[in-house]
């Protein structure tokens, strides 16, 4: 609508009003900034520094991302029809999503930091796939998603506007390509079987003493924990583990070394207890486990240095030098694990999917956010198309947040309730 009125506007009046429209977008899918818990970060903050720390963050993130709806202003200004604007409309927003990825990563951007489009906060991706839009990612891909979700959008605007023929055509093509995305994802389903269980810790939980009530089921190949869960320092792990298939693993992480040289290192433990395969994340989190040059410039610039030098000593970690790799089981299932922020990386999940990957894993701690943060919604949505678009089941272990099992097409066999430790167990189908 904005387009049909925008005639008679300047480029100058247009590019700002987009990216006035962007820093809103920013802003909402970027609120859960203020969902964190600074008390469960080791640097310990405190007073008015929880807020102003937060704020900063925030205002960063929206006013550079939002660069990229002004330059898609731009770019649609030097239109003159105002039908043309429309239609190129689903063909530059993908683009903008995928600039504004990128700034994001350079504003975010610290000690082994990563330049990737792997933030997507506020992507329209995001929601769509928790609709049925989601299975033509495994066509399109997860910014050809935000196309199709343009398009529709598109298309009930010439609806609304009595131009049938064109909105029909539209939606036909998004209903034939959706139809073939989800159709690839039924020949799995009859595929071979193997039992996976996930376990959910509560925010101040571990797993350094055995709890009965989480042992997994008999049979188990794979079973899931959350980052950091301290299994490997349970004096009873073989016996914890004795449940589980003769050839199953258990997966979770570790604290490898000390910060600042310390890494992020994901484990995987036989049946007995053994640590049978190591591998060290390298797709850092921002403010986890580097902080941005971005903020370090903030603090230093309001006299609180010392929050720089205290992270770098108590959180911040190192990147792995390889990049994570498929592990295959001795009865044959291969694995591709991603520890923490793994469920935003597409290029990670995609690439272990590439190298066999049967089942995709994240082993998680978002203690650092509030239960009910909108960040959950989000890795939610972004689990479901990781599922989807590799066409994998899909299995987050985490403490705090959510934990849940998800199988190739998207739909969840089960799911943690509340924020009491559980244990979580299904079938999946594999390829044979």
């Amino acid at each position: 609508m904005y387009l049909m009125k925008s005639k008679g506007l300047s480029r100058k009046q247009i590019t700002l009003d987009f990216y006035l429209g962007g820093f809103i977008l920013c802003g909402f899918a970027n609120i859960f900034l203020f969902q964190m818990s600074p008390e469960n970060w080791g640097i310990g903050l405190n007073g008015w520094i929880t807020v102003v720390a937060r704020a900063i963050a925030w205002v960063l993130v929206c006013s550079f991302s939002a660069l990229a709806y002004g330059a898609l202003g731009y770019c649609l200004s030097s239109i003159k029809l105002a039908d043309r604007r429309i239609y190129i409309l689903p063909l530059l927003f993908p683009v903008a999503e995928v600039l504004r990825s990128y700034l994001f990563a350079v504003m975010a951007y610290g000690p082994d930091g990563s330049l990737s489009p792997n933030f997507n906060w506020g992507s329209l991706a995001v929601p769509a796939s928790g609709t049925i839009l989601v299975y033509s990612s495994r066509i399109v891909g997860f910014f050809g998603l935000t196309f199709i979700t343009v398009l529709v959008n598109l298309a009930l605007f010439l609806l609304i506007k009595r131009r049938v023929y064109p909105s029909l055509m539209i939606l036909c093509a998004i209903a034939l390509v959706t139809t073939l995305g989800w159709k690839m994802g039924e020949s799995q389903q009859t595929s071979r079987k193997i039992l996976v269980s996930s376990v959910h810790l509560s925010e101040t939980d571990d797993m350094k003493t055995t709890d009965k009530t989480l042992s997994p089921p008999s049979g188990t190949d794979i079973l899931v924990l959350p980052e950091y869960s301290g299994i490997e320092q349970n004096k009873q792990v073989s016996k914890y583990l004795s449940p589980l298939s003769s050839n199953g693993v258990a997966i979770t992480s570790i604290v490898n070394g000390r910060s600042p040289k310390g890494t992020n290192r994901i484990i995987y433990l036989s049946r007995d207890g053994r640590v049978i395969e190591r591998q060290d994340k390298t797709f850092l989190i921002p403010t986890g486990e580097l902080l941005p040059y971005s903020l370090q410039a903030s603090f230093k610039t309001i006299g609180r240095s010392s929050i720089n030098e205290d992270f770098r000593y108590t959180q911040q970690l190192e990147r792995g030098k390889q990049l994570e790799r498929v592990y295959v089981t001795k009865d044959g299932i291969a694995i591709g694990t991603l520890a923490c922020s793994g469920v935003s990386a597409l290029n990670e999940y995609s690439r272990l999917t590439n190298e066999g990957a049967d089942v995709l894993v994240n082993t998680a701690s978002l203690a650092f956010l509030q239960p009910n943060s909108l960040y959950h919604v989000y890795a939610r949505n972004m689990a479901r198309f990781q599922a989807v678009s590799n066409n994998r089941p899909f299995v987050q272990s985490s403490r705090s947040g959510q934990s849940y099992i998800l199988d190739n097409q998207g739909k969840t066999l089960v799911e943690s309730s509340g924020q009491n430790n559980q244990i979580l167990s299904a079938e999946v189908f594999i390829r044979q």
